[in-house]
């Protein structure tokens, strides 16, 4: 990617004259299944886009998941820039929605003077808080049928929609179909420093333009950031089975641990994203993660390395555990030993009465 960077033939995108660009978003726009791509800094401002694009009345409602990505992490942008009203609906552990629910918030919406209407209904696939779990392509159709029934588009946040096409073993194309608009990140499985695509109809995007110069999103000899996009996208179908399967050999391995103090649902370890239940209440997870991340004497001796492990405390009783390029088949088989472990140290302490306690972190 750095070589790639360094090679890049660049001009002014805010012009259209950045030749890695332009080529990066006809690229995109051909996996995506899509007439045009806007390359934008980040999958935040891409989603923020699509919702201002497809939602130009201020009041206009958008319905999405209340756990999702663009309803919880992206600072409320659809109220605060686009004057859109979010209702959020219920996820059900795999990312979907209940059809049934869906269509009765848009009927009862549709059927009141009192209501916002609803204009758009915003997907994530796949869908981080539930795991990184995909979204089957026999729901994204009934979305699709519900939302042309009632005049609705249809947004996909993709920012990891390669995971699912690979995942799914379909090209991406085959997932959009089913949507107006589709963001996706370059930035995460991809492994580039930054950078993701806004993909729909040319009118869309040249609107989507419009929007980008708004929110300060033009840029100028970008094509060292579309050079390193590009490398991830050639790249896509191998590193992210690669990081599939890694997942899928540290989920297994906490399968087999057996232990009192994690587990994990093998069934929803479907991509890059293992949730780790912790169990018994005798840690937190952030206590937890301050065991895996910290290195011990003890460790040293009985293991011969010295292994930090970073996790990120998800909720009141979840880890979670993400893959992607730089980590490799050697790291994960040391993060699974560095778990059972810690896993070990903690039950020897519980049955003796004692609470484990981190030592000071540090390793490598």
């Amino acid at each position: 990617m750095r070589r790639a960077m360094a090679r890049a033939a660049v001009g002014d995108d805010d012009y259209g004259e950045d030749p890695a660009v332009n080529e990066l978003q006809r690229q995109a726009a051909g996996i995506l299944g899509m007439e045009e791509a806007l390359f934008v800094p980040t999958a935040t401002m891409a989603n923020l886009i699509a919702v201002m694009c497809h939602c130009q009345r201020r009041g206009a409602q958008l319905l999405l998941g209340r756990d999702s990505h663009l309803h919880l992490y992206e600072h409320g942008g659809a109220a605060q820039v686009a004057g859109v009203h979010s209702q959020a609906l219920p996820d059900l552990p795999d990312g979907t929605f209940d059809l049934d629910r869906l269509e009765l918030t848009i009927r009862e919406a549709h059927g009141s003077r009192y209501h916002p209407r609803p204009e758009l209904i915003c997907l994530e696939n796949t869908h981080s808080s539930a795991g990184g779990r995909v979204l089957p392509l026999t729901y994204l159709q009934q979305v699709r049928r519900l939302a042309d029934r009632y005049g609705l588009r249809v947004h996909m946040d993709g920012a990891r929609l390669m995971n699912a096409a690979v995942a799914q073993d379909v090209d991406p194309a085959q997932i959009t179909q089913h949507c107006d608009s589709v963001s996706l990140c370059f930035s995460k499985g991809l492994g580039a420093p930054a950078g993701a695509v806004l993909a729909g109809r040319r009118e869309f995007v040249a609107e989507a333009w419009r929007v980008r110069k708004l929110l300060g999103g033009g840029m100028r000899q970008a094509g060292v950031l579309a050079a390193a996009a590009r490398v991830g996208l050639e790249h896509a179908e191998a590193t992210l089975r690669r990081d599939h399967d890694n997942a899928r050999r540290f989920a297994e391995g906490i399968q087999e641990l057996n232990s009192p103090v994690c587990s994990v649902n093998l069934a929803a370890v479907e991509t890059n994203i293992v949730m780790v239940s912790i169990r018994g209440g005798w840690l937190s997870p952030t206590e937890l993660c301050e065991h895996l991340r910290a290195v011990s004497e003890e460790e040293l001796a009985e293991t011969g390395q010295a292994v930090s492990v970073l996790l990120f405390p998800w909720s009141a009783h979840t880890v979670r555990a993400v893959w992607h390029r730089d980590v490799s088949a050697r790291d994960t088989e040391l993060a699974k030993n560095k778990l059972e472990f810690v896993a070990r140290k903690c039950q020897e302490k519980l049955a003796l009465g004692l609470r484990p306690t981190p030592p000071s972190a540090g390793g490598s």
